[in-house]
């Protein structure tokens, strides 16, 4: 057994046709039928029902077809895998980006990451966790910047670094002249959330409910700069992640106690063939010097 065997076996599953499949695979129609015969004695089993006009898979021969793409899939990952080692993230690379994240991150970097990987066109797209999974599994992108969620155990996952939640309350609020503020000293506020499919809110909600806070149903915002402008109307007050954290007018931060995080990492498939490049990337994100002074300039 060989793997053009198998490439044999796929093309006239493909075609139904033994001099078609034949053709496509470059090699003479006696060759190719006499590698799958072969093939059959060796499995014991028949792949093909010859007795009609159209070559059709046996009921055995759909079993094995469907785990013989998969050999022909993970070795051609190998050979990609190979091939980009000593170049990884050449070319286009399309980046997915969940929205409470894009536009405080992009602005700060954007230059100089397309300065450092010179040798990468770099497509960005906002979309919420689920639905920028799917399009990873789709090969519609092929990184994605979001925060960790149970999910990201069947992704190659690399840390980018750590954020803290802080409360964001309008300057006329009573609490706004604290230092730092608990969670359960929010029961009396109207608690803005952003609408479902972020997986910020889920994250904020959690530590919500443990505190025995609940959300506003007035109003959930599809963006945080939305919430942020309602909570400088004294509005209500909303959660927001550090890096989101510039100054606006109106607007105080209050850090939580006891604090509260969430993981930022940079996530593909785990046989995309450029890991090795995923990884470069995450190294030099989360190295780079203006990440890590804005991060500490959103609690001054």
């Amino acid at each position: 057994m060989n793997l053009k065997d198998l490439e044999y076996v796929k093309a006239v599953a493909h075609f139904k046709h033994f001099r078609k499949a034949a053709d496509a695979c470059y090699v003479s129609q006696p060759t190719l039928s006499g590698q799958i015969k072969k093939l059959e004695h060796e499995l014991g089993v028949t792949l093909f029902d010859r007795s009609t006009k159209h070559v059709t898979l046996t009921t055995q021969g759909e079993r094995l077809l469907t785990q013989i793409k998969v050999i022909l899939e993970q070795t051609q990952i190998l050979k990609e895998l190979a091939a980009t080692s000593s170049a990884p993230l050449q070319g286009k690379v399309r980046i997915g980006i969940i929205p409470t994240i894009a536009p405080y991150l992009l602005p700060t970097l954007l230059t100089s990451m397309k300065e450092a990987f010179a040798q990468s066109q770099f497509a960005f797209v906002e979309m919420q966790t689920a639905t920028l999974l799917n399009a990873l599994d789709n090969g519609e992108l092929d990184i994605a910047i979001l925060a960790d969620v149970p999910e990201l155990k069947l992704y190659h996952t690399v840390n980018l670094y750590k954020e803290d939640f802080l409360v964001a309350m309008s300057e006329q609020n009573t609490l706004a002249q604290r230092d730092k503020i608990a969670l359960d000293e929010l029961r009396s506020c109207s608690l803005l959330m952003l609408s479902d499919g972020h997986c910020f809110k889920d994250q904020a909600q959690q530590f919500c409910f443990a505190a025995g806070v609940d959300v506003s149903n007035e109003y959930l915002g599809n963006s945080l700069e939305t919430l942020l402008a309602l909570v400088a109307m004294d509005d209500g007050v909303t959660f927001v992640p550090k890096l989101a954290c510039v100054e606006r007018a109106g607007i105080s931060y209050l850090p939580i106690f006891p604090p509260q995080q969430r993981s930022i990492v940079l996530a593909s498939r785990k046989h995309y063939p450029h890991l090795a490049g995923v990884d470069k990337l995450a190294q030099w994100l989360s190295e780079h010097p203006s990440l890590g002074r804005q991060l500490v300039k959103a609690l001054r």
